[in-house]
């Protein structure tokens, strides 16, 4: 920023979310220069009702651009790719992909936000960590210090009981087993032989359960997570749907450069 002036686009992400992550592929995907700005919870929300007039998040703005839904960002820059960059490309049937949003974006992201929060919330010492990496100094001192506030406004914000938690296993192994089933004539990707918004959303959506080494955001690392989130991570490894999610992120997020985290000291 120079001169008060937005210089360059500016992505507000809360580090470990889905959507943050998913919103960090697209723009990676489609080579827009950007600088991400990390906060916390509250905080975030305070800084995207300054930069965008909403409590969500992620927000992407600067340039004219202001935007707090992933799919705004999708279909504003699928305008302006080259062909070979399009998420939605001709041979990519439209009805199916809206279908595939639904699945994948809700019903698949929000059973394993559920499941990986239900099990790695209780765990201060492993979580302090992923929910203020990259935030400015004092976002990081006051997750240290009000952790028990900050994990409480998560469990409540998804309703975390042990309920939930059941309702969240059976829609992973719903989702999962239906990608499983798509997989198998061989295809290479979601839509046959073409990289599309499908594939890019169901690798994101799967990655609490998966845990690949590429995600972008903040989490513990593998050998810190408890047994439970673990021994699902390593059977949904072993499917068909898992492979596909891992090889997503191996194949179209390694070797990305990851756009600047600005976190004030």
């Amino acid at each position: 920023m120079q001169g008060g002036v937005v210089s360059e686009l500016t992505l507000v992400t809360f580090p470990p979310s889905l959507d943050s992550e998913l919103s960090r592929f697209l723009l990676d995907h489609y080579g827009v220069a950007h600088r991400e700005q990390r906060h916390t919870l509250v905080f975030c929300s305070v800084v995207t009702l300054v930069r965008a007039r909403t409590p969500l998040f992620p927000v992407l703005y600067g340039k004219g651009v202001r935007m707090d839904r992933v799919l705004d960002m999708m279909g504003h820059f699928e305008k302006h790719a080259p062909p070979e960059l399009r998420l939605l490309p001709a041979q990519v049937d439209r009805q199916r992909a809206r279908e595939d949003w639904k699945l994948f974006h809700h019903t698949l992201g929000s059973g394993t936000t559920v499941f990986a929060y239900y099990h790695l919330l209780p765990h201060r010492e492993i979580m302090v960590g992923p929910l203020s990496d990259g935030t400015p100094s004092r976002e990081r001192a006051a997750v240290r210090k009000a952790y028990p506030f900050f994990s409480g406004l998560l469990r409540l914000l998804l309703r975390l009981t042990p309920a939930r938690e059941l309702a969240a296993r059976a829609k992973i192994q719903d989702v999962m087993t239906a990608v499983d089933a798509r997989l198998a004539d061989g295809r290479r990707y979601l839509h046959g032989d073409v990289f599309s918004l499908s594939d890019m959303a169901f690798a994101v959506a799967a990655a609490p359960v998966v845990w690949p080494d590429e995600y972008g955001g903040a989490v513990p690392r593998f050998e810190e997570i408890p047994p439970a989130l673990r021994e699902m991570v390593l059977r949904m490894r072993q499917r068909p749907s898992g492979a596909h999610a891992l090889r997503v992120f191996r194949e179209h997020r390694a070797g990305r450069v990851p756009p600047r985290a600005d976190a004030a000291p």
